[in-house]
């Protein structure tokens, strides 16, 4: 049973880090956290994990594919988040690599780890989900909203952290038999519209589209221009 393989904490550090432990016994594939105090973000940051107000949750993935496809696992892991809040009633939009947004605001993020040989490598994909409200509000730099402002009924953690993990491995599978052809189409469905106006550092244009590795496409004045890494703004009322 999906159970037997998750270590359900109430609180750790990271749970990336607390998940790395078991990458070799494979006594767990899944960590989840009710509260961090060291969560982490992409790019170094903190991820804000506030204690009974977020899903933090840590999947083990051992793909049987090439690590080149790698690039593929955070927009794989963006749409099993969609897929999820979808069974909940709550459509999300997808924002290149790593957010699911309701509006502008942010409901979950992901980090994700890979190591080890191209042809026999793992991921550690980590993914906090905003369940509830704190108290205390939201931080100035990435307002936020949670799935009790947007379900009718109660979230229950548990329920959500293994519908998540299904719809992670059931993408994992598709990526191994069917490529990336499938998850790159079902992340353009909920992904940002194409033309959205989008930023990346000095880099201004309009959204169009994903490589076949995964990689952004913007369309600027002075041609195409095609985007590996890094933040990625909406430009909104400019």
């Amino acid at each position: 049973m999906v159970d037997d393989t998750i270590l359900w904490l109430d609180a750790c550090q990271s749970t990336n880090d607390e998940a790395a432990k078991y990458i070799r016994n494979r006594q767990y594939t899944t960590v989840v956290a009710h509260y961090q105090t060291r969560g982490r973000g992409r790019l170094g940051r903190t991820w804000h994990s506030p204690a009974g107000c977020g899903l933090y949750l840590s999947h083990i993935v051992f793909p049987k594919c090439s690590q080149q496809i790698g690039g593929a696992i955070p927009l794989l892991a963006g749409v099993a988040v969609a897929e999820t809040c979808e069974a909940l009633g709550v459509n999300v939009e997808l924002k290149w690599p790593n957010d699911v947004l309701v509006g502008d605001k942010k409901l979950a993020g992901i980090l994700c780890e890979a190591q080890g040989l191209p042809s026999q490598w793992n991921a550690i994909i980590g993914i906090g989900l905003n369940l509830k409200t704190p108290s205390s509000g939201w931080p100035e730099d990435v307002p936020g909203v949670a799935l009790d402002a947007l379900c009718d009924a109660p979230v229950d953690p548990r329920s959500v952290a293994r519908t998540l993990i299904r719809r992670l491995d059931d993408r994992i599978r598709a990526l191994e038999n069917e490529g990336t052809a499938s998850i790159f189409d079902a992340w353009m469905t909920r992904g940002l519209a194409l033309g959205t106006r989008i930023r990346r550092g000095e880099l201004e244009g309009q959204f169009a589209g994903l490589t076949s590795e995964g990689a952004l496409r913007i369309q600027t004045t002075h041609g195409m221009e095609t985007v590996h890494a890094g933040d990625v703004h909406v430009v909104r009322g400019e």
